[in-house]
């Protein structure tokens, strides 16, 4: 189970300068729905062997074009069912990643699903078989967010000093191990 050690112990695993520098001065332009901003945090998400943002491929180009392209229907108020109903047979982790971004949910991508089902089952799965795929990704996300906040909740009563992108960087650190 996951407790205020498993979190403590794996979030200092995480490369907290790699996000110092290239996902939290950029996330709240993000949020607003700053093109250039939202630019930043994707390649964020798209580190490179280095250690550092890349490029984007051009698949993963054209995905976030697209976005681009919608996100006036996104920052609305039907935004969050407009953006699942554009995404809902492409860019699972992007899209999901997005939906993070704009609407301050958790990230979900292949290293805290493993986190999450070890959690939940006891079984690890491997990088290959907790892949996010389309379409389906939506109700798995639903269900990963409705664990993650209960167990945010469940780990604040202990300890305070626990939040949630803490949770979220000990849940990527513990995938990362596994994979």
């Amino acid at each position: 189970m996951i407790d205020a050690e498993f979190i403590h112990h794996w979030a200092g695993h995480y490369p907290a300068p790699y996000d110092d520098q290239y996902y939290s001065p950029f996330l709240e332009q993000a949020r607003q729905g700053n093109a250039d901003a939202l630019r930043q945090v994707t390649q964020w998400k798209n580190v490179g062997r280095r250690g550092r943002p890349m490029a984007l491929s051009r698949s993963k180009e054209a995905a976030f074009q697209f976005f681009l392209r919608g996100l006036p229907n996104y920052m609305g108020e039907n935004g969050r069912m407009r953006l699942r109903q554009d995404f809902s047979r492409r860019a699972p982790v992007w899209s999901t990643f997005w939906h993070h971004v704009l609407y301050a949910t958790p990230i979900f991508d292949v290293y805290t699903h493993m986190a999450w089902h070890w959690d939940v089952t006891g079984i690890i799965l491997t990088k290959r078989e907790a892949t996010i795929y389309a379409p389906g990704h939506w109700p798995t996300y639903d269900r990963y967010t409705v664990w993650f906040q209960g167990t945010l909740n469940r780990l604040q009563q202990t300890d305070a000093q626990i939040t949630e992108r803490l949770v979220d960087r000990a849940l990527v650190s513990w995938g990362e191990h596994q994979g």
